[in-house]
């Protein structure tokens, strides 16, 4: 297991970087988290995103992981040197490329009427091949069936 902070602290003007299957999780995320400076983190990337801040599909670690101790990325068990979670992202930057046409490295902006486009291809499971073993799948299965209903990601310049 990596024991070093991933690198690269994560810039206020420099577009969110996001590895794939973190990507996804901000589809249903609604404040819920590993450990407290996790969802700290998380909840400041959609807020990002949602005043405006690009977005890039980053291979390897990112805006999350940047802001992760140790002890935080040992609790989420997603440590950005092992082989399954490049694997993880993979298979989520596939499919969400294949939803929205944007490649890796690649900055946009995620606005209201891309994040309706992921939900509904996360919705028919179209996105979710990287979801199959985590642990947070039922509790992501029961946020999408509600309709997403209180989650913090709206997308750029959503009301």
């Amino acid at each position: 297991m990596q024991t070093e902070p991933c690198r690269d602290a994560v810039k206020e003007n420099q577009p969110v970087r996001l590895r794939g299957h973190h990507f996804l999780c901000l589809l249903t995320y609604k404040g819920l988290g590993y450990t407290p400076a996790f969802v700290e983190n998380m909840t400041a990337v959609a807020t990002r995103i949602n005043a405006g801040a690009k977005v890039i599909l980053h291979p390897g670690p990112d805006d999350i992981c940047a802001a992760l101790s140790p002890a935080d990325r040992a609790a989420c068990n997603h440590d950005c040197a092992k082989p399954e979670t490049a694997a993880l992202d993979d298979m989520a930057e596939k499919a969400t490329v294949a939803v929205l046409g944007h490649g890796l490295n690649e900055a946009f902006t995620l606005d209201a009427e891309k994040v309706e486009k992921l939900r509904a291809a996360f919705l028919t499971g179209e996105s979710r091949s990287a979801c199959g073993l985590c642990r947070w799948r039922a509790v992501c299965d029961e946020i999408a069936e509600s309709g997403f209903a209180e989650t913090l990601l709206k997308g750029a310049h959503a009301t």
